[in-house]
């Protein structure tokens, strides 16, 4: 038995958006065996089809319709060729070049003209893994204790932003960094990757708008976000909303309309952070009924 259909059409795609030729660009190709590439596709092909560790993919892979389609033998794929593969798309010290971020820039310049990237709308989260590195591995710098949001903060984490198309949900850019990196800290970062991609493919920034939680703002974003020229929506912590609109009693927020039962609305221009923004509060009451869940670690 062999699994041709997903696997095959997640190949297919690869080919036909050019994806798989453009990365293949980015690295120097083996004479023989599978490239960096491949390695690439791979992991992601089957954590799309079937989640596991990289010890289990040599076995699913053999299983599959790509064995016939890339003639590689399953011995290649080993927990330790992946890894191999990998140090290949790592940074390099000595030229302080980012392949990676090299490989983002240029698929977004290949897919901007595609249909289903909306390119008005990019929504921006923050994430973080805890890990199983021992305190002593002095060796990872990457993997550190901070607040971990699946409420493991015994465990050393790694942290992870990302922007999405808000319309078609495709990650254009990413960025992996240090665990007891806080997320109004990674912001600063994060947008300065965002607005280089956008200059490097020629979109006017003001052309986009940049959606993202309560857990990024601070002061300090909002002065960089005027800078940068994007339009923005931020969630704001309630301590840090207008007191024009916490002190407002609900019955004083207009209905929306019956399409939304139980949910008013109202919106105004206030001051925050030292300047005037509009603003929108909104109340729900099938979610003021519900009881408040904690999560683990709150």
């Amino acid at each position: 038995m062999r699994d041709f259909g997903l696997p095959g059409s997640l190949w297919l795609a690869a080919q036909q958006t050019g994806v798989f030729s453009l990365l293949e660009s980015l690295w120097p190709q083996p004479r023989s065996g599978p490239s960096p590439v491949h390695y690439l596709l791979l992991a992601a092909i089957h954590r799309i089809c079937q989640p596991g560790p990289k010890t289990e993919v040599a076995d699913w892979y053999g299983r599959t319709v790509l064995r016939s389609l890339w003639n590689f033998p399953s011995e290649r794929f080993t927990s330790q060729a992946f890894w191999d593969a990998f140090e290949q798309i790592l940074p390099q010290e000595s030229s302080g070049d980012d392949p990676l971020e090299l490989a983002q820039l240029r698929l977004l310049a290949l897919w901007k003209e595609k249909p289903g990237i909306s390119r008005r709308l990019l929504a921006y989260d923050t994430t973080n893994f805890y890990t199983y590195i021992a305190s002593t591995n002095t060796r990872n710098e990457l993997a550190q204790r901070g607040h971990n949001k699946q409420g493991r903060h015994n465990l050393r984490q790694v942290g992870l932003s990302y922007v999405l198309d808000g319309e078609s949900g495709l990650s254009l850019c990413h960025h992996v960094y240090p665990g007891n990196v806080a997320d109004t800290e990674e912001f600063s970062t994060a947008l300065s990757r965002i607005v280089r991609m956008l200059d490097h493919n020629q979109i006017a920034r003001d052309t986009v708008t940049l959606v993202f939680d309560k857990g990024t703002a601070a002061l300090d974003n909002t002065v960089e976000l005027e800078e940068s020229r994007v339009g923005w929506i931020s969630a704001l912590p309630w301590n840090q909303a207008p007191a024009e609109l916490r002190e407002r009693a609900v019955e004083q927020l207009p209905p929306c309309s019956s399409q939304q039962p139980g949910v008013r609305a109202a919106a105004d221009k206030l001051l925050v952070h030292g300047k005037e923004y509009l603003c929108v509060v909104k109340y729900s009451a099938s979610l003021s009924s519900k009881p408040l869940r904690r999560k683990p670690g709150s």
